[in-house]
Protein backbone atom coordinates (compact mmCIF):
# COMPACT_ATOMS: atom_id res chain seq x y z
CA UNK A 1 0.00 0.00 0.00
CA UNK A 2 2.81 2.38 0.95
CA UNK A 3 4.64 1.75 -2.28
CA UNK A 4 1.47 2.29 -4.32
CA UNK A 5 0.79 5.61 -2.64
CA UNK A 6 4.40 6.59 -3.13
CA UNK A 7 4.19 5.92 -6.85
CA UNK A 8 0.91 7.84 -7.16
CA UNK A 9 2.18 10.87 -5.27
CA UNK A 10 5.50 11.02 -7.04
CA UNK A 11 3.80 10.64 -10.41
CA UNK A 12 1.64 13.65 -9.63
CA UNK A 13 4.69 15.66 -8.61
CA UNK A 14 6.93 15.08 -11.63
CA UNK A 15 5.30 15.57 -14.11
CA UNK A 16 23.55 7.18 -42.92
CA UNK A 17 24.57 5.18 -44.95
CA UNK A 18 23.02 4.53 -48.38
CA UNK A 19 23.60 1.31 -50.32
CA UNK A 20 25.92 1.77 -53.30
CA UNK A 21 26.08 -0.35 -56.46
CA UNK A 22 29.10 -2.59 -56.89
CA UNK A 23 30.93 -0.69 -59.57
CA UNK A 24 34.38 -1.72 -60.79
CA UNK A 25 36.76 0.82 -62.23
CA UNK A 26 38.24 -0.27 -65.54
CA UNK A 27 41.89 0.61 -66.16
CA UNK A 28 43.13 0.67 -69.74
CA UNK A 29 46.69 0.55 -70.95
CA UNK A 30 46.91 4.06 -72.36
CA UNK A 31 50.68 4.00 -72.29
CA UNK A 32 50.81 1.41 -75.08
CA UNK A 33 48.48 3.49 -77.23
CA UNK A 34 50.61 6.56 -76.77
CA UNK A 35 53.78 4.71 -77.65
CA UNK A 36 52.24 3.36 -80.86
CA UNK A 37 51.40 6.87 -82.10
CA UNK A 38 54.45 8.86 -81.03
CA UNK A 39 58.12 8.91 -81.65
CA UNK A 40 60.62 7.45 -79.22
CA UNK A 41 61.72 10.93 -78.15
CA UNK A 42 58.13 12.04 -77.60
CA UNK A 43 57.46 8.87 -75.64
CA UNK A 44 60.29 9.59 -73.23
CA UNK A 45 59.07 13.15 -72.77
CA UNK A 46 55.57 11.88 -72.02
CA UNK A 47 56.90 9.37 -69.50
CA UNK A 48 58.95 12.07 -67.75
CA UNK A 49 55.92 14.35 -67.68
CA UNK A 50 53.72 11.60 -66.22
CA UNK A 51 56.29 10.81 -63.53
CA UNK A 52 56.51 14.47 -62.55
CA UNK A 53 52.71 14.69 -62.42
CA UNK A 54 52.52 11.54 -60.25
CA UNK A 55 55.22 12.89 -57.94
CA UNK A 56 53.46 16.24 -57.66
CA UNK A 57 50.12 14.50 -57.02
CA UNK A 58 51.62 12.32 -54.29
CA UNK A 59 53.18 15.34 -52.62
CA UNK A 60 49.94 17.31 -52.86
CA UNK A 61 48.02 14.39 -51.38
CA UNK A 62 50.40 14.26 -48.45
CA UNK A 63 50.07 17.99 -47.91
CA UNK A 64 46.32 17.76 -48.21
CA UNK A 65 46.11 15.13 -45.45
CA UNK A 66 48.23 17.27 -43.17
CA UNK A 67 46.16 20.31 -44.03
CA UNK A 68 42.97 18.41 -43.24
CA UNK A 69 44.34 17.33 -39.86
CA UNK A 70 45.38 20.88 -39.07
CA UNK A 71 41.98 22.14 -40.21
CA UNK A 72 40.20 19.64 -37.94
CA UNK A 73 42.29 20.73 -34.98
CA UNK A 74 41.43 24.36 -35.69
CA UNK A 75 37.71 23.69 -36.18
CA UNK A 76 37.25 21.58 -33.02
CA UNK A 77 37.30 24.31 -30.40
CA UNK A 78 36.86 23.85 -26.69
CA UNK A 79 33.22 24.58 -25.76
CA UNK A 80 32.41 27.64 -23.68
CA UNK A 81 30.86 27.43 -20.21
CA UNK A 82 27.32 28.79 -19.94
CA UNK A 83 26.26 31.51 -17.51
CA UNK A 84 23.32 30.23 -15.41
CA UNK A 85 21.43 31.39 -12.36
CA UNK A 86 19.56 29.33 -9.77
CA UNK A 87 16.40 30.42 -7.97
CA UNK A 88 15.11 28.93 -4.69
CA UNK A 89 11.50 28.86 -3.54
CA UNK A 90 10.52 27.95 0.02
CA UNK A 91 7.11 27.48 1.63
CA UNK A 92 6.48 27.12 5.37
CA UNK A 93 3.19 26.26 7.04
CA UNK A 94 2.64 26.59 10.80
CA UNK A 95 -0.18 25.92 13.27
CA UNK A 96 0.00 26.89 16.95
CA UNK A 97 3.79 27.18 16.77
CA UNK A 98 4.00 23.71 15.22
CA UNK A 99 5.93 23.43 11.96
CA UNK A 100 3.54 21.56 9.65
CA UNK A 101 5.14 21.78 6.21
CA UNK A 102 8.54 22.52 4.74
CA UNK A 103 8.58 22.64 0.94
CA UNK A 104 11.61 23.84 -0.97
CA UNK A 105 12.61 23.60 -4.60
CA UNK A 106 14.96 25.28 -7.07
CA UNK A 107 15.26 25.81 -10.80
CA UNK A 108 17.97 26.90 -13.21
CA UNK A 109 17.66 29.46 -16.01
CA UNK A 110 19.97 31.39 -18.32
CA UNK A 111 21.72 34.39 -16.77
CA UNK A 112 23.42 35.40 -20.01
CA UNK A 113 23.17 34.00 -23.53
CA UNK A 114 19.38 34.04 -23.96
CA UNK A 115 19.75 35.74 -27.36
CA UNK A 116 22.51 33.36 -28.38
CA UNK A 117 20.63 30.22 -27.31
CA UNK A 118 16.94 31.22 -27.56
CA UNK A 119 15.53 27.68 -27.69
CA UNK A 120 17.45 26.60 -24.60
CA UNK A 121 16.31 29.73 -22.80
CA UNK A 122 12.69 29.03 -23.80
CA UNK A 123 12.80 25.43 -22.56
CA UNK A 124 14.25 26.41 -19.17
CA UNK A 125 11.73 29.22 -18.73
CA UNK A 126 8.82 26.90 -19.52
CA UNK A 127 10.10 24.39 -16.97
CA UNK A 128 9.92 27.04 -14.24
CA UNK A 129 6.18 27.50 -14.74
CA UNK A 130 5.46 23.76 -14.85
CA UNK A 131 7.58 23.07 -11.79
CA UNK A 132 6.00 25.89 -9.79
CA UNK A 133 2.50 24.59 -10.43
CA UNK A 134 3.52 21.03 -9.61
CA UNK A 135 5.18 21.93 -6.30
CA UNK A 136 2.33 24.19 -5.19
CA UNK A 137 -0.20 21.44 -5.94
CA UNK A 138 1.90 18.95 -4.00
CA UNK A 139 2.09 21.23 -0.94
CA UNK A 140 -1.68 21.80 -1.00
CA UNK A 141 -2.27 18.04 -1.27
CA UNK A 142 0.00 17.37 1.71
CA UNK A 143 -1.86 19.87 3.88
CA UNK A 144 -5.21 18.39 2.81
CA UNK A 145 -3.97 14.89 3.55
CA UNK A 146 -2.81 15.60 7.10
CA UNK A 147 -6.10 17.38 7.82
CA UNK A 148 -8.24 14.56 6.43
CA UNK A 149 -6.21 11.94 8.30
CA UNK A 150 -6.78 13.77 11.59
CA UNK A 151 -3.05 14.30 12.07
CA UNK A 152 -3.73 17.80 13.43
CA UNK A 153 -6.25 16.68 16.02
CA UNK A 154 -5.29 16.60 19.67
CA UNK A 155 -1.76 17.11 20.96
CA UNK A 156 0.65 18.32 18.24
CA UNK A 157 3.84 17.95 20.26
CA UNK A 158 4.70 14.72 18.46
CA UNK A 159 3.72 15.96 15.02
CA UNK A 160 6.45 15.33 12.43
CA UNK A 161 7.03 18.13 9.96
CA UNK A 162 6.02 17.12 6.43
CA UNK A 163 9.02 17.66 4.13
CA UNK A 164 9.37 17.82 0.35
CA UNK A 165 12.46 19.21 -1.39
CA UNK A 166 13.67 19.26 -4.98
CA UNK A 167 17.07 20.69 -5.86
CA UNK A 168 18.49 21.09 -9.37
CA UNK A 169 22.25 20.45 -9.53
CA UNK A 170 24.10 21.26 -12.75
CA UNK A 171 26.39 18.48 -14.00
CA UNK A 172 27.45 20.03 -17.31
CA UNK A 173 26.84 23.45 -18.80
CA UNK A 174 28.58 24.39 -22.04
CA UNK A 175 27.39 25.51 -25.46
CA UNK A 176 27.05 21.87 -26.53
CA UNK A 177 25.21 20.26 -23.61
CA UNK A 178 23.25 21.35 -20.55
CA UNK A 179 22.80 18.47 -18.11
CA UNK A 180 21.49 18.53 -14.57
CA UNK A 181 20.25 16.10 -11.93
CA UNK A 182 17.19 16.87 -9.81
CA UNK A 183 17.83 15.63 -6.27
CA UNK A 184 14.44 15.12 -4.59
CA UNK A 185 13.55 14.12 -1.03
CA UNK A 186 10.13 13.28 0.44
CA UNK A 187 9.11 12.55 4.01
CA UNK A 188 5.37 13.10 4.27
CA UNK A 189 2.18 11.09 4.56
CA UNK A 190 3.01 7.43 4.02
CA UNK A 191 6.33 8.26 2.30
CA UNK A 192 9.30 7.88 4.61
CA UNK A 193 12.78 9.23 3.83
CA UNK A 194 12.46 8.68 0.09
CA UNK A 195 15.17 10.13 -2.13
CA UNK A 196 15.29 10.08 -5.91
CA UNK A 197 17.51 11.43 -8.69
CA UNK A 198 16.31 12.40 -12.14
CA UNK A 199 18.45 13.70 -14.98
CA UNK A 200 17.67 16.29 -17.64
CA UNK A 201 19.89 16.49 -20.73
CA UNK A 202 19.61 19.03 -23.54
CA UNK A 203 21.27 20.06 -26.78
CA UNK A 204 21.99 23.73 -26.07
CA UNK A 205 21.91 24.83 -29.71
CA UNK A 206 18.42 23.44 -30.39
CA UNK A 207 16.90 23.13 -26.91
CA UNK A 208 16.00 19.53 -27.76
CA UNK A 209 15.96 17.06 -24.87
CA UNK A 210 18.50 14.34 -25.57
CA UNK A 211 17.63 10.67 -25.55
CA UNK A 212 20.09 8.19 -24.12
CA UNK A 213 20.36 6.63 -27.59
CA UNK A 214 21.38 10.03 -29.03
CA UNK A 215 24.50 9.88 -26.91
CA UNK A 216 25.34 6.17 -26.55
CA UNK A 217 25.64 4.30 -29.84
CA UNK A 218 25.86 0.74 -28.49
CA UNK A 219 23.50 0.29 -25.54
CA UNK A 220 23.99 -3.48 -25.54
CA UNK A 221 27.43 -3.01 -23.96
CA UNK A 222 26.24 -0.77 -21.14
CA UNK A 223 24.98 -3.39 -18.60
CA UNK A 224 28.36 -5.15 -18.45
CA UNK A 225 30.26 -1.89 -18.02
CA UNK A 226 27.87 -0.60 -15.36
CA UNK A 227 28.17 -3.90 -13.47
CA UNK A 228 31.96 -3.55 -13.46
CA UNK A 229 31.78 0.06 -12.28
CA UNK A 230 29.33 -0.74 -9.48
CA UNK A 231 31.54 -3.51 -8.12
CA UNK A 232 34.95 -1.89 -8.66
CA UNK A 233 34.74 1.01 -6.22
CA UNK A 234 35.13 0.86 -2.46
CA UNK A 235 32.44 3.30 -1.38
CA UNK A 236 29.82 2.46 -4.02
CA UNK A 237 30.61 -1.20 -4.62
CA UNK A 238 28.70 -4.21 -3.36
CA UNK A 239 28.06 -7.69 -4.65
CA UNK A 240 25.91 -6.73 -7.59
CA UNK A 241 25.14 -9.67 -9.87
CA UNK A 242 25.18 -9.72 -13.65
CA UNK A 243 21.53 -10.77 -13.76
CA UNK A 244 20.52 -7.95 -11.43
CA UNK A 245 22.00 -5.25 -13.64
CA UNK A 246 20.91 -6.84 -16.92
CA UNK A 247 17.35 -7.18 -15.64
CA UNK A 248 17.28 -3.48 -14.80
CA UNK A 249 18.31 -2.37 -18.29
CA UNK A 250 16.13 -4.99 -20.02
CA UNK A 251 13.01 -4.18 -17.99
CA UNK A 252 13.32 -0.39 -17.72
CA UNK A 253 11.97 1.68 -20.64
CA UNK A 254 14.75 3.72 -22.22
CA UNK A 255 13.03 7.00 -21.28
CA UNK A 256 12.76 5.90 -17.63
CA UNK A 257 16.48 5.30 -17.14
CA UNK A 258 17.96 8.06 -14.99
CA UNK A 259 21.17 9.55 -16.35
CA UNK A 260 23.20 12.69 -16.92
CA UNK A 261 25.67 13.59 -19.66
CA UNK A 262 28.74 14.74 -17.74
CA UNK A 263 32.01 16.28 -18.85
CA UNK A 264 33.74 12.88 -18.66
CA UNK A 265 31.00 10.42 -19.65
CA UNK A 266 27.45 9.30 -18.87
CA UNK A 267 26.41 8.74 -15.24
CA UNK A 268 23.54 6.40 -14.35
CA UNK A 269 21.56 6.79 -11.10
CA UNK A 270 19.92 3.88 -9.31
CA UNK A 271 17.36 4.09 -6.53
CA UNK A 272 16.73 1.80 -3.59
CA UNK A 273 14.16 -0.30 -5.46
CA UNK A 274 15.96 -0.56 -8.81
CA UNK A 275 17.87 -3.65 -7.72
CA UNK A 276 15.30 -5.78 -5.93
CA UNK A 277 17.89 -8.06 -4.34
CA UNK A 278 19.60 -5.18 -2.59
CA UNK A 279 18.00 -2.17 -0.92
CA UNK A 280 21.10 -0.30 0.20
CA UNK A 281 20.35 3.28 -0.82
CA UNK A 282 21.06 5.17 -4.01
CA UNK A 283 24.02 4.34 -6.23
CA UNK A 284 25.59 5.80 -9.34
CA UNK A 285 27.98 4.56 -12.02
CA UNK A 286 29.81 6.45 -14.77
CA UNK A 287 30.72 5.07 -18.19
CA UNK A 288 33.63 7.26 -19.24
CA UNK A 289 34.62 8.78 -22.57
CA UNK A 290 38.28 7.94 -21.96
CA UNK A 291 37.77 4.21 -21.43
CA UNK A 292 34.98 3.63 -23.96
CA UNK A 293 35.26 6.28 -26.71
CA UNK A 294 33.73 3.96 -29.31
CA UNK A 295 30.40 3.94 -27.48
CA UNK A 296 29.64 7.66 -27.72
CA UNK A 297 28.61 10.15 -30.37
CA UNK A 298 31.75 12.25 -30.89
CA UNK A 299 29.85 15.52 -30.66
CA UNK A 300 29.34 15.11 -26.93
CA UNK A 301 32.91 14.12 -26.12
CA UNK A 302 34.26 17.60 -26.86
CA UNK A 303 34.38 19.32 -23.45
CA UNK A 304 36.04 22.36 -21.84
CA UNK A 305 39.44 21.91 -20.22
CA UNK A 306 38.29 23.51 -16.97
CA UNK A 307 34.88 23.22 -15.31
CA UNK A 308 32.94 22.93 -12.05
CA UNK A 309 30.29 20.32 -11.16
CA UNK A 310 27.76 20.50 -8.32
CA UNK A 311 27.87 17.27 -6.31
CA UNK A 312 24.92 15.68 -4.49
CA UNK A 313 25.68 14.64 -0.92
CA UNK A 314 26.03 10.89 -0.36
CA UNK A 315 26.00 10.05 -4.07
CA UNK A 316 29.33 9.08 -5.60
CA UNK A 317 30.92 11.23 -8.31
CA UNK A 318 33.50 9.67 -10.62
CA UNK A 319 36.42 11.53 -12.17
CA UNK A 320 40.05 11.01 -13.07
CA UNK A 321 42.06 12.17 -10.05
CA UNK A 322 45.38 10.73 -11.23
CA UNK A 323 47.22 10.17 -14.51
CA UNK A 324 45.54 6.98 -15.74
CA UNK A 325 42.36 6.68 -17.85
CA UNK A 326 40.22 5.04 -15.17
CA UNK A 327 37.87 7.06 -12.98
CA UNK A 328 38.21 7.40 -9.23
CA UNK A 329 35.31 7.71 -6.81
CA UNK A 330 34.67 10.92 -4.91
CA UNK A 331 31.95 11.11 -2.27
CA UNK A 332 30.90 14.08 -0.14
CA UNK A 333 28.73 13.55 2.92
CA UNK A 334 27.39 15.41 5.93
CA UNK A 335 26.00 14.57 9.35
CA UNK A 336 22.57 16.19 9.59
CA UNK A 337 20.72 17.03 12.81
CA UNK A 338 17.10 16.21 11.88
CA UNK A 339 15.55 17.94 14.90
CA UNK A 340 17.27 21.31 14.49
CA UNK A 341 17.81 20.91 10.72
CA UNK A 342 21.50 21.77 10.39
CA UNK A 343 24.74 19.94 9.61
CA UNK A 344 27.38 19.34 12.25
CA UNK A 345 30.06 17.42 10.29
CA UNK A 346 31.36 17.13 6.75
CA UNK A 347 33.29 14.30 5.11
CA UNK A 348 35.06 13.53 1.80
CA UNK A 349 35.95 10.03 0.63
CA UNK A 350 37.90 8.68 -2.33
CA UNK A 351 38.62 5.08 -3.30
CA UNK A 352 42.32 5.73 -3.87
CA UNK A 353 43.85 3.87 -0.91
CA UNK A 354 40.57 4.44 0.95
CA UNK A 355 41.38 8.09 1.66
CA UNK A 356 38.94 10.14 3.72
CA UNK A 357 38.73 13.45 5.55
CA UNK A 358 36.16 14.16 8.24
CA UNK A 359 35.77 17.27 10.40
CA UNK A 360 33.28 19.14 12.55
CA UNK A 361 31.67 21.80 10.40
CA UNK A 362 28.46 23.64 11.29
CA UNK A 363 26.19 24.77 8.46
CA UNK A 364 22.51 24.89 7.56
CA UNK A 365 23.36 23.61 4.10
CA UNK A 366 26.38 22.23 2.22
CA UNK A 367 26.93 22.94 -1.48
CA UNK A 368 29.98 20.97 -2.68
CA UNK A 369 31.45 21.56 -6.15
CA UNK A 370 34.10 19.51 -7.89
CA UNK A 371 36.60 21.84 -9.59
CA UNK A 372 38.91 20.84 -12.45
CA UNK A 373 41.42 23.45 -13.60
CA UNK A 374 43.30 23.77 -16.88
CA UNK A 375 46.61 22.93 -15.19
CA UNK A 376 45.24 19.52 -14.13
CA UNK A 377 44.45 20.20 -10.48
CA UNK A 378 41.38 18.89 -8.67
CA UNK A 379 39.58 20.63 -5.79
CA UNK A 380 36.40 20.52 -3.75
CA UNK A 381 34.77 23.92 -3.25
CA UNK A 382 32.42 23.57 -0.29
CA UNK A 383 30.03 26.49 0.17
CA UNK A 384 28.60 26.39 3.70
CA UNK A 385 25.28 28.17 4.24
CA UNK A 386 25.43 30.08 7.52
CA UNK A 387 21.76 31.05 7.62
CA UNK A 388 18.72 28.99 8.42
CA UNK A 389 17.44 27.06 5.41
CA UNK A 390 15.14 29.20 3.30
CA UNK A 391 16.47 32.47 4.77
CA UNK A 392 19.23 33.36 2.32
CA UNK A 393 21.27 36.48 2.97
CA UNK A 394 23.75 37.82 0.39
CA UNK A 395 27.30 36.76 1.16
CA UNK A 396 26.45 34.75 4.26
CA UNK A 397 28.47 31.71 3.29
CA UNK A 398 31.87 30.31 4.09
CA UNK A 399 33.91 28.63 1.37
CA UNK A 400 36.13 25.73 2.44
CA UNK A 401 38.60 24.46 -0.18
CA UNK A 402 40.09 20.95 -0.33
CA UNK A 403 42.77 19.70 -2.71
CA UNK A 404 41.94 16.16 -3.93
CA UNK A 405 44.81 15.56 -6.38
CA UNK A 406 45.64 11.87 -6.66
CA UNK A 407 42.89 11.09 -4.17
CA UNK A 408 44.94 12.60 -1.34
CA UNK A 409 42.70 14.97 0.64
CA UNK A 410 44.27 18.20 1.88
CA UNK A 411 42.46 21.19 3.31
CA UNK A 412 43.72 24.31 1.53
CA UNK A 413 41.90 27.07 3.43
CA UNK A 414 38.64 28.96 3.88
CA UNK A 415 37.26 32.44 3.29
CA UNK A 416 34.02 34.42 3.57
CA UNK A 417 32.79 34.29 -0.01
CA UNK A 418 29.65 33.09 -1.79
CA UNK A 419 28.04 32.79 -5.23
CA UNK A 420 26.79 36.21 -6.34
CA UNK A 421 23.31 36.98 -4.98
CA UNK A 422 20.55 38.43 -7.16
CA UNK A 423 17.44 39.38 -5.16
CA UNK A 424 15.49 37.53 -4.32
CA UNK A 425 16.73 34.04 -3.52
CA UNK A 426 18.58 33.89 -6.84
CA UNK A 427 22.28 33.08 -7.23
CA UNK A 428 24.78 33.07 -10.09
CA UNK A 429 26.11 29.52 -10.32
CA UNK A 430 29.89 29.01 -10.09
CA UNK A 431 30.49 26.80 -13.14
CA UNK A 432 33.73 28.13 -14.65
CA UNK A 433 36.98 28.04 -12.57
CA UNK A 434 38.29 30.93 -14.68
CA UNK A 435 35.22 33.11 -14.32
CA UNK A 436 33.33 32.93 -10.99
CA UNK A 437 31.08 35.82 -9.99
CA UNK A 438 31.28 35.87 -6.18
CA UNK A 439 30.20 38.09 -3.26
CA UNK A 440 32.94 38.84 -0.77
CA UNK A 441 31.70 40.67 2.37
CA UNK A 442 35.31 41.38 3.35
CA UNK A 443 35.94 43.26 0.10
CA UNK A 444 35.49 47.00 -0.26
CA UNK A 445 33.58 46.44 -3.50
CA UNK A 446 29.84 47.00 -3.27
CA UNK A 447 28.97 44.50 -6.00
CA UNK A 448 30.02 40.96 -6.81
CA UNK A 449 33.44 40.55 -8.37
CA UNK A 450 34.94 38.11 -10.87
CA UNK A 451 37.29 35.53 -9.39
CA UNK A 452 39.33 32.67 -10.72
CA UNK A 453 40.92 29.63 -9.06
CA UNK A 454 44.46 30.53 -8.00
CA UNK A 455 47.55 28.33 -8.10
CA UNK A 456 46.95 27.13 -4.52
CA UNK A 457 43.26 26.47 -5.22
CA UNK A 458 41.81 29.49 -3.42
CA UNK A 459 39.75 32.09 -5.34
CA UNK A 460 41.67 35.18 -6.43
CA UNK A 461 40.41 38.35 -8.10
CA UNK A 462 40.70 38.12 -11.84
Amino acid sequence: MKKLLLIIMLTCSISIFTACGNEKTQITDTQGTVEDNTSEKDTEEIKDKEKKQESTLDESKGETKEDILLEEKEVVQSPEILSLKQTYFTRYEWKDAVWLLYSRYSNVTMREGAEQYPEMDRVLSERVGMQTRSVEDEADNILSFITEMGMLDGNLEDFETQVSTSNVQVRRADNVVLSYVTDSYANYGFIEDFRSMWGGNYDVQTGKELLLTDVILHMEEIPGIVLKELNNHIWAGDSYSKKMVEDYFNNTPIDSIRWTLDYNGVTFYFGTDDFTEMASGGKSATVSFAEYPELFAKKYMNVPKAYMVRLPLDYSFFTNLDSDETLEELNCTGLFNEKDRFYTQFGIYTDLDGSYHYEDLFAYDFQPYYVKTEDGNHYIYLFCEENEIGNHVPGQMTLVVFNVNGGVLTKVGDMNIAPAYIPSDMFVLPLDPNNMLLDNPDSSAQDAEVYMVGKDGMPILK
